[in-house]
């Protein structure tokens, strides 16, 4: 119970390795917002994890959808302790001087 009490944010939550996450860090203890632009999948894996997690649309490409959840999160567990960035896509995109 390493997270116990704890509050997260996990971007990308709804598959891989932010689904994986979002499920360790139950296991742990921890109170976890799954934030996915993937609705289907990020409210399965939140329905999964029960009352210890919830599920909202966040594109993290909008900052004001990525305030909304630490807006969510706090307003539901009244406070936001972790917030694990893992929001991505396929690859990056050109050389590595151009990224």
């Amino acid at each position: 119970m390493r997270l116990k009490d704890q509050v997260a944010i996990i971007t990308g939550a709804g598959s891989g390795i932010g689904a994986e996450s979002a499920r360790r860090f139950v296991e742990e203890g921890a109170k976890v917002l799954i934030a996915d632009m993937q609705d289907d999948k990020g409210q399965a894996v939140a329905d999964e994890l029960g009352d210890a997690a919830t599920f909202l649309h966040v594109d993290v490409s909008q900052e004001h959808q990525v305030e909304a959840a630490v807006a969510e999160a706090v307003s539901k567990w009244g406070r936001l302790d972790i917030m694990f960035n893992n929001a991505g896509f396929g690859g990056a995109l050109g050389s590595i001087e151009q990224t």
